[in-house]
C-alpha cells in the first residue's frame, strides 16, 4: 500500500465512450480494468482511498448493454491526466487499452478547459467559405498525380486546375521529395503556377503541399512551402503526428489552411469490434488537432467505407462543439464526375469535392475543372 496523496484537481473531466464486444457479465470487471489502465496502470487494491483512487484512476460513469455481446461504458478522467497535451490525451483516451481485443473507442468529448488549450482548427467551415468567397456551395478540392511526374508537368496541372476554379489543389499524398520531383522544385512551380491563374481569373484558388518528411526536416518543408507562397498545407497526422498538425494550427507564422489526409489510420478503423470509430479519427481528432478539412474516403469508391461510416465522420466534423470550429468533410478515394450531385445530396452543401484523376478524362484539365466547379454552381 502506498502513502495516501492529497490533490488539487479542477474538477473538468474528458468523458470517452467505449465499446466492449463479448460477453456482457464481463462488461463491469472490463471496464473497470480499463479505467485504471488508461491512468495509473497499477494495482488498484495497492492505492488507499484518497485523490489518486477518487480522482486520478478513470471514473465508469454509466455503463449499458447495448445488444447481443455488446456493452458500452462513460468512463471520465480527470483533465489534468492530459496534461493539457494532445499526445498524452490521445494516450490516456486509448494508450494501452488498444493492445486489448474487443474494445472500441467510439465516442470523446472534452472540457472547454482542455480544448481551449488545444486551439483547434484555425479556419474551419466559415473560415474557408470566406477565403474562397463560397457562402453557400459545396468546395472543390483536387490532387496531383501521378508520382513520377517532373515539377514542371505538375505545375503545368497545377495552372490549368485554378485557371478551371478548383479551389484546393493539394499534392497527392505520395508526393514527398523523390528525386523525379523534389520537393523545393515542385512546391515553388506548382505555387507559382496556381499565382498566374489568380492573376488570370480573379479567383483565389490554392496550392497544398504535402508536410510529410522525417521530423528532422518538418520544420524547413513546412518553411519552404510557405516562402514559396503555397496557400495551404497536407498533413498525414498518422505518419507525422497528431501533434504535428496541431503545432503548425497554432503557430501565428502558418496562416494558411490545413487538410488532414488518412493515409496509415485505417487499421483503427477496419475492425467493427475493435480500434476507433470512424466519427472519432477522421472526425472528432482530426478537429480537435486542427484540421480543416478532413478526407476520408467515400462510400461506393476504392475503399471500403459504408454510408453509415461517412455519415458519421461528416456529423462529428460539422457537429456543435464549444469553441472548436466545425471542418469540412472531404470525401474521396475514386470519386467521379458523375457521382457529384449524388455526393451533394448525401452530406449536403457542407462538404469538400475532392476528385483526382477523373479530371483528367476530357480534353483538357481546365475544361473538366471548368465543368466540376460549374457543375456546383
Amino acid at each position: 500500500m502506498i502513502e495516501p496523496t492529497t490533490l488539487t484537481v479542477s474538477g473538468d473531466r474528458v468523458v470517452a465512450v467505449y465499446e466492449f464486444s463479448g460477453n456482457v457479465a464481463d462488461a463491469e470487471k472490463r471496464a473497470n480494468a480499463l479505467r485504471v489502465e488508461q491512468t495509473i496502470e497499477f494495482p488498484a487494491d495497492l492505492v488507499p482511498n484518497d485523490d489518486i483512487q477518487r480522482e486520478i484512476i478513470g471514473r465508469i460513469e454509466s455503463l449499458e448493454t447495448v445488444g447481443t455481446d455488446l456493452s458500452r461504458a462513460e468512463v471520465s478522467y480527470a483533465v489534468e491526466t492530459t496534461g493539457y497535451e494532445l499526445p498524452q490525451l490521445l494516450n490516456v483516451l486509448f494508450g494501452n487499452s488498444s493492445l486489448l481485443p474487443g474494445i472500441k473507442l467510439v465516442d470523446v468529448t472534452l472540457p472547454a478547459s482542455l480544448t481551449d488549450r488545444l486551439g483547434g482548427p484555425r479556419f474551419g467551415i466559415d473560415g474557408l467559405r470566406t477565403m474562397f468567397d463560397a457562402p453557400t456551395r459545396p468546395l472543390l478540392a483536387t490532387a496531383l498525380k501521378p508520382m513520377g511526374s517532373p515539377p514542371e508537368r505538375f505545375a503545368d496541372m497545377a495552372y490549368e486546375l485554378a485557371l478551371g476554379g478548383v479551389d484546393m489543389i493539394k499534392d497527392d499524398h505520395s508526393l514527398a521529395n523523390q528525386p523525379f520531383a523534389e520537393y523545393a522544385a515542385r512546391v515553388r512551380a506548382c505555387s507559382d503556377a496556381v499565382r498566374r491563374a489568380n492573376d488570370h481569373t480573379g479567383l483565389n484558388s490554392i496550392y497544398m503541399p504535402s508536410i510529410n518528411a522525417p521530423q528532422a526536416l518538418l520544420e524547413e518543408r513546412m518553411r519552404i512551402a510557405l516562402d514559396a507562397g503555397a496557400g495551404g498545407l497536407l498533413v498525414l497526422p498518422g505518419i507525422t503526428g497528431f501533434d504535428h498538425m496541431r503545432d503548425l494550427a497554432a503557430r501565428s507564422d502558418v496562416d494558411v489552411p490545413i487538410m488532414g489526409h488518412p493515409a496509415l489510420l485505417g487499421g483503427f478503423v477496419s475492425s467493427p469490434v475493435g480500434g476507433i470509430s470512424h466519427g472519432v479519427l477522421y472526425g472528432k481528432w482530426m478537429r480537435y488537432a486542427g484540421a480543416d478539412l478532413s478526407i476520408f474516403p467515400n462510400y461506393g469508391g476504392r475503399f471500403s467505407f459504408s454510408p453509415e461510416a461517412c455519415t458519421e465522420v461528416a456529423e462529428a466534423c460539422r457537429e456543435p462543439i464549444d469553441g472548436v470550429a466545425p471542418i469540412f468533410p472531404s470525401p474521396g478515394g475514386g470519386m467521379t464526375r458523375d457521382r457529384i450531385v449524388e455526393i451533394v445530396d448525401f452530406y449536403g452543401n457542407d462538404v469538400t469535392l475532392l476528385i483526382g484523376g477523373d479530371l483528367h478524362r476530357g480534353e483538357s484539365l481546365e475544361k473538366t475543372a471548368a465543368a466540376f466547379r460549374s457543375s456546383i454552381e
